[in-house]
């Protein structure tokens, strides 16, 4: 795995490290998340918006607690 280094001023870090915190993530993890994102990669495929709503399903139902971590990463496979 490739590493990189940036350098940043002490505002950017905390506010990179305050962002980190709040979504439960490492900085590298965080950071990588972001660079993927931002690079334009991963993307939905297309058509999927038009899905959206489809489900008519009774026994789909949202959760009664939500967990954040287990939303989707921005880690796929090419």
């Amino acid at each position: 795995m490739a590493q990189l280094t940036i350098y940043l001023d002490a505002n950017s870090s905390g506010l990179i490290e305050a962002a980190a915190k709040r979504e439960a993530l490492s900085l590298s993890r965080w950071a990588r998340e972001k660079l993927v994102l931002a690079a334009g990669s991963p993307a939905w495929p297309k058509g999927y918006a038009s899905v959206l709503g489809s489900i008519s399903d009774d026994t789909f139902r949202v959760p009664d607690e939500i967990n954040e971590r287990n939303d989707q990463s921005a880690e796929f496979e090419a």
